[in-house]
């Protein structure tokens, strides 16, 4: 997870927040990359919901400030004004649950992004979160329970960690717990490529002042990558 794999799908979520009363509104963009060959079955769950356009327009429901940021309820949107919204915000998801996917490479790094769940360990459908700050707490092996197998990652932010912290310390109400007293706006979430060697980018003289490359995918392209 340290080092970005050539190949694997990148996805971008621009938000809009507001840090606090007397702010203004803040836009940014993360940058995560998912990893197909140690998670399949999620990955190929996300990018089926980022294809409809099930994350845009909604926002992030639950932050805690050196733990997780969580989005993907589809129900999650404002009436009106903020924080107006379905009184059934934050327990919802897509139609499909998908089973937990586990695996050694996968673990909750600063920065790792994780299926949201239910108690059944395959209630995972279209929530998910992205770690504030190391949580191997919540890594397969590492529950207090024995029928708890932990949590499915199946990504990582690769830029963007600082609206990742920057949002995780918006003011949170207590009723709902940790529902943000700003809204936290998922304007989008898209694929936007794929991570390549940095030498053959050097060579086609794309994106050189990145920590990692992407190239941008043709949609072809990314329907290859999927069904691949």
């Amino acid at each position: 997870m340290d080092i970005p794999r050539p190949g694997d799908p990148v996805l971008v979520i621009e938000v809009t927040y507001r840090p606090g009363h007397l702010f203004s509104e803040v836009d940014g963009e993360i940058y995560i990359e998912l990893f197909p060959d140690w998670a399949p079955i999620t990955v190929a769950n996300m990018i089926q919901h980022v294809e409809v356009g099930l994350y845009d327009g909604i926002f992030f429901h639950r932050v805690i400030d050196d733990f997780v940021i969580q989005t993907g309820d589809d129900t999650c949107t404002t009436i009106g004004i903020y924080p107006a919204s379905d009184p059934s915000c934050g327990s919802n998801g897509s139609d499909e649950n998908i089973p937990f996917e586990a695996n050694a490479n996968l673990t909750h790094i600063n920065g790792a992004v994780g299926m949201a769940r239910g108690v059944d360990p395959d209630s995972a459908s279209s929530q998910f979160y992205i770690c504030d700050e190391s949580q191997h707490g919540l890594d397969n092996g590492n529950r207090t329970q024995d029928d708890d197998p932990g949590y499915a990652v199946f990504g990582v932010v690769r830029e963007g960690m600082d609206i990742v912290q920057a949002t995780a310390q918006v003011p949170t109400s207590n009723d709902p717990a940790n529902r943000p007293l700003y809204e936290v706006h998922v304007n989008s979430i898209t694929l936007e490529g794929f991570v390549t060697n940095s030498i053959e980018e050097k060579e086609n003289e794309k994106i050189p002042n990145t920590s990692f490359s992407l190239s941008i995918l043709s949609i072809g392209l990314l329907t290859l990558l999927r069904r691949n």
